[in-house]
Parts: structure tokens; C-alpha cells; sequence
């Protein structure tokens, strides 16, 4: 997924914690770089139910400022990730477009 704006991280972590309680044992691993605004990254990282403390990068390591983030799932469809994150972004008022989900194998 790539959002081209930047992501509420506290949405977005409560959004994940959320996912990982509900399905943790089908989101095999989850990585990415997260524009919060700042002028570098949040650093995603996890596998199953754990989120490994995030990393903030002082710089980002492209001239692409865009938040990226990869699901490994399995028995998940990815639209519903997609309808569910969405969903909650509005909720909470989390500024967010999400731009593309590429690379889908089901």
C-alpha cells in the first residue's frame, strides 16, 4: 500500500493493533516506511501479533517521501485491509489518500 500523504500514526497504530488482535495469526509480516510528518520515516516492522518498537529515521532514504507499507497475509483479502483501514482513517479523521496496493497474489 502507498499513501501519499502523510499517516496519523497514532490512527495508524491504533488501526494495526486492532488488525494484529483480530488477525495476527493470518498477517505473517508487515513492513514500512510511514511518513508522520516528520523529516524522516516511522520504520514498520512485525511479524504475526508483535510490533517491534518503531524506528524513527532522521532522513529518508530516497527522494520518495511516500508511506509504504507491505502485508505478507494469508486467508486475508486484501481489499478488506484496505476497506477497514480506510474506514478508520475517516473515523478518527486521519489525513490519508491511499494511492495504489500492488503486487496482490491471493
Amino acid at each position: 500500500m502507498t499513501f501519499d500523504q502523510p499517516l496519523d500514526w497514532i490512527a495508524f497504530g491504533l488501526w494495526l493493533s486492532m488488525l494484529l488482535h483480530a488477525r495476527g495469526q493470518d498477517v505473517l509480516r508487515v513492513k514500512g516506511l510511514i511518513d508522520v510528518g516528520d523529516t524522516g520515516p516511522a520504520v514498520l516492522n512485525g511479524v504475526q501479533h508483535i510490533i517491534h518498537p518503531p524506528e524513527h529515521m532522521d532522513s529518508w532514504p530516497s527522494d520518495d517521501y511516500r508511506s509504504h507499507v507491505i502485508f505478507i497475509m494469508r486467508s486475508i483479502d486484501p481489499q478488506e485491509i484496505l476497506i477497514s483501514l480506510q474506514a478508520f482513517q475517516k473515523i478518527l479523521g486521519a489525513k490519508a489518500n491511499l494511492l495504489e496496493i500492488t503486487n496482490v497474489h491471493v
